[in-house]
């Protein structure tokens, strides 16, 4: 199993922080993104793992399961070799579950302490809220602005004779339908077709905006991070790291949302979204 050297990742993301104050030449900026991207491909990919495991995990208890009920006396028959596999088996799932809780975002196995998923890591409880509970405060939940500006963007691409207007504009028109994996499809082939056409841009803001409502939060937060990236000025540039920030709220990463925000008052001060991210900062400082 890949292990993430979570010291050296948190080390970057706070270097980001203190960089994007001014302490650094652009060519240093440009690196610590690309570090940064990297590094939150990585937490992706460690979330999949993980969910990887507990489906493995689920499959050996319900073997185990069935051995135990083929060892019952009733069943007749030596039951020395199904002991063993069940003993071996058992075995199995807490190296499992060992693995899933050395990895980032992972639970505890059951019976460990919260705390023993290690350093840097969240845990989600799994015990149902109790009845008639409130639910667990969030921060400010801020409306997007990808609703106003998809019409703006529809009524745009009506005189538009850009070569992947067609494309372009069946995702919008599927947006708007809320087809979002239709949507998806279309922004990404246009960007495919034409990665040089001026309407790259919206359709991978747009289409990070799908992902987010179909709950695909880490590949929405890629894919805002990604457009950043790529357009540090750009006119959705403010609009795409608050909805990252957004989409890391939503999995829990707190740490990630907070520098997120802060790269957006830094680089983006004075614009609708900067204050919403103060407003943010402030209710993430305060659960």
């Amino acid at each position: 199993m890949r292990k993430t050297n979570w010291t050296l990742g948190l080390a970057v993301l706070l270097a980001a922080s203190f960089m994007l104050s001014g302490c650094a030449d652009q060519n240093d900026m440009e690196q610590l993104n690309k570090n940064e991207f990297t590094l939150r491909g990585m937490i992706a990919a460690d979330r999949q793992q993980i969910d990887a495991l507990k489906a493995q995990v689920a499959r050996q208890n319900d073997q185990i399961e069935d051995l135990q009920h083929s060892a019952t006396p009733a069943s007749g028959g030596g039951t020395s070799g199904v002991n063993d596999r069940v003993a071996s088996l058992e075995a199995e799932v807490k190296a499992l579950q060992a693995g899933m809780a050395a990895t980032p975002g992972a639970i505890p196995p059951p019976g460990a302490p919260a705390d023993s998923v290690g350093p840097g890591t969240s845990v989600a409880s799994t015990e149902p809220p109790a009845a008639g509970a409130a639910p667990p405060a969030t921060p400010a939940d801020i409306a997007p602005t990808w609703p106003a500006e998809l019409d703006q963007e529809i009524a745009d691409a009506a005189t538009s004779s850009d070569p992947g207007i067609k494309l372009y504009r069946d995702g919008l028109d599927a947006m708007k339908a809320a087809k979002y994996p239709l949507a998806v499809a279309r922004f990404t082939k246009l960007q495919h077709a034409y990665p040089k056409s001026p309407l790259s841009e919206p359709a991978e803001y747009f289409s990070a905006n799908a992902l987010f409502e179909t709950g695909s939060y880490d590949q929405a937060i890629l894919q805002f991070n990604d457009l950043v990236m790529r357009f540090p000025k750009g006119k959705y540039a403010s609009a795409a790291l608050l909805r990252e920030a957004q989409a890391f709220v939503k999995l829990n990463d707190r740490i990630d949302a907070r520098l997120t925000l802060q790269k957006l008052v830094a680089d983006h001060a004075g614009t609708p979204q900067a204050a919403s991210a103060d407003t943010m900062m402030k209710d993430l400082a305060s659960d």
